[in-house]
């Protein structure tokens, strides 16, 4: 699709892009704070602020923006939504009080959920449509159950939100396949995992909670292995292959955590990080080809070289999830998977950007291998 300019002007929309920017890197450089590969400042709150935020500036910051900015461009309407999201985001790494930042959330979350409710309004609603509003829905929740001190719902919440939207926007595109009547009703039963779990963590089962939480995950993983269009394109040529490949890595990666997860019996830990960083970004990664003609009219090139960043994400997981469940390795290897982590991420950013610098003459068509609207993950 081209790239269109909300309401708000494209003021509003580099802002917001600005701003997820710097959720990304408060985020990744909290996360080293924290593991030990990166001292933090000796004086200032940002550091070690942006260390206690990792997590939600990961998600909240970056990935709230993005999926809302997404939403507003495709619309063409709510781009203080995103504004807020990264406005909380950039609040929380400066160490401003908590509630200035959750309250951003909270009603960034509550925006986006109304940008959805007015796509099912104004145009049709969907099975897929109404995942994704229950993923803002869940953004919203998670967000309240952080400010009230319930840690795990707050995951189940954060976490709840990125896997709805995945599983939402990927179910939109198995409507151009014929899928038997059982596999659509297993699909609502395995989505309807993420409330059940996000209640029992409120009701302080949290062992309970990790159980459906992770089955949830792992039964997901096992319907998009076996449903999706991804594993049917990964030998495409171009993006087209790009797209599939790291999806069908990211699905994989789901299914791993997953049984991580149910081993350990609880939400965080190993299993969260192979989650988030083997999970969602493998959908980064491989739907960058589509965000950047949708968000912002640019036509990358083909490069195989925008597939390594997820091969060095892989090996850096594979040693933080030794550490972590005490397979081998030392603290030490974990700081250095941390350095793996954040290399990858902006291996493929400056990918990327060379990419779309050498195809910005092109002319514009699609490119294939995925929605037309963005993906955040």
């Amino acid at each position: 699709m081209n790239p269109a300019t909300p309401r708000g002007g494209t003021l509003a929309v580099a802002s917001a892009a600005l701003l997820a920017v710097t959720s990304l890197v408060a985020g990744l450089a909290g996360g080293l704070v924290r593991i030990g590969a990166l001292a933090a400042p000796s004086s200032g709150p940002a550091g070690v602020a942006a260390a206690g935020w990792h997590g939600a500036l990961m998600i909240c910051g970056l990935f709230g923006t993005l999926v809302s900015l997404e939403r507003a461009v495709a619309l063409q309407r709510g781009v203080a939504v995103p504004v807020l999201a990264g406005a909380g985001a950039l609040a929380a790494s400066l160490g401003a009080p908590p509630l200035l930042a959750l309250a951003a959330w909270g009603l960034a979350a509550a925006g986006l959920a109304g940008l959805y409710a007015h796509a099912g309004h104004a145009r049709a609603w969907s099975l897929h449509l109404g995942v994704e509003l229950g993923g803002a829905l869940a953004w919203l929740a998670g967000t309240l159950a952080w400010a009230a001190g319930l840690r795990d719902a707050a995951l189940i919440g954060w976490c709840g939100f990125l896997l709805l939207t995945i599983a939402g926007e990927r179910r939109e595109l198995t409507q151009m396949l014929r899928l038997p009547r059982w596999a659509s009703r297993t699909f609502v039963v395995v989505v309807a995992g993420v409330p059940l779990a996000f209640a029992l963590a409120l009701a302080g089962l949290p062992r309970a909670a990790a159980a459906v939480w992770w089955s949830a995950c792992a039964l997901l993983a096992v319907w998009l292995l076996r449903f999706d269009l991804a594993p049917r394109q990964w030998r495409a040529a171009g993006w087209a292959g790009h797209t599939a490949w790291h999806l069908v890595a990211g699905y994989a990666w789901l299914a791993i955590a997953a049984i991580s997860g149910l081993s350990q019996g609880r939400v965080d830990g190993a299993a969260l990080h192979v989650l988030l960083l083997g999970f969602v970004f493998a959908m980064v990664f491989g739907h960058a080809p589509i965000i950047l003609p949708a968000l912002a009219g640019l036509r990358p090139r083909y490069t195989a070289w925008a597939r390594w960043p997820l091969a060095l994400m892989g090996a850096s997981l594979v040693a933080r999830l030794a550490v972590e469940l005490g397979v081998g390795g030392t603290t030490g290897w974990r700081a250095a998977a941390g350095v793996g982590h954040a290399a990858a991420i902006a291996w493929f950013g400056l990918t990327m950007a060379l990419a779309a610098w050498h195809g910005r003459a092109r002319p514009s068509r699609p490119t294939g291998g995925g929605p037309s609207k963005a993906t955040p993950a």
